[in-house]
């Protein structure tokens, strides 16, 4: 079973949207990435 069958369609649309601002831009994904990882970290997220 494909994994995108079992993934509602608002879960799609979200990651197409999430993937373009992460992987796009002047900063690259890897600096956001680890931005993300530390804000999650400040607010004891586990992510």
């Amino acid at each position: 079973m494909n994994l995108l069958e079992l993934i509602p369609d608002h879960f799609e649309r979200f990651f197409t949207f999430f993937a373009q601002g992460h992987n796009e831009g002047v900063v690259p994904a890897r600096i956001k990435e680890l931005a993300r990882l530390k804000v999650a970290a400040l607010n004891q997220c586990d992510t």
